[in-house]
């Protein structure tokens, strides 16, 4: 019994200096989830009217339909769920940067993440590149447009808030974040 008792205690001091050795010699990585700067998303009129139209024109044929006819109410209703759920997880949220990414908040649980360093550049966008452009088109606003650039991948649109300040920041943490 003593013997176990012993041989316990001696494991437990083991895993203790290995601990502390491990820690002395090999540094961790410090990696946070804090981002460096963080923008919501900039709807205009037109986007969010043609929400409402698109989310009314879901929901009419369900309102319409009588809860007597399974079928059609059936149908109604799963459209109607459908889109919302299309259009919550789809429509961007936030842009945050970090240390080294760029996050893109959708609907939860969605978000697009891209290294800082498959990022070429950031800069202002004209109004059209919201409505036309080759790449992934999250802009959802005509008056604060921001293309990225990637090394690899398309090119992505969005619409930050504050479409200056995103890009000086986006832009410096891509200059930091280089070997």
């Amino acid at each position: 019994m003593d013997r176990l008792a012993a041989g316990v205690i001696k494991l437990d001091s083991n895993i203790e200096e290995s601990r502390c050795n491990t820690a002395v010699t090999e540094p961790m990585p410090i990696t946070t989830d804090i981002p460096v700067y963080e923008d919501t998303a900039r709807y205009d009129l037109w986007i969010k009217l043609i929400l409402g139209t698109v989310l009314a024109a879901t929901l009419t044929p369900l309102v319409l339909t009588s809860p007597e006819n399974n079928a059609g109410y059936l149908v109604s209703l799963g459209t109607a769920v459908f889109v919302i759920l299309l259009f919550w997880s789809i429509m961007p949220r936030r842009f945050q940067i970090f240390e080294d990414r760029l996050r893109i908040v959708l609907g939860k649980p969605f978000a697009i993440n891209i290294r800082l360093s498959n990022i070429s550049e950031a800069h202002l966008a004209s109004g059209a590149k919201a409505l036309i452009s080759r790449g992934m088109r999250l802009a959802t606003s005509t008056s604060s447009v921001v293309e990225i650039v990637r090394k690899k991948g398309l090119n992505i649109t969005i619409s930050p808030q504050s479409g200056d300040a995103f890009v000086r920041k986006l832009n410096h943490a891509i200059e930091s974040a280089l070997p």
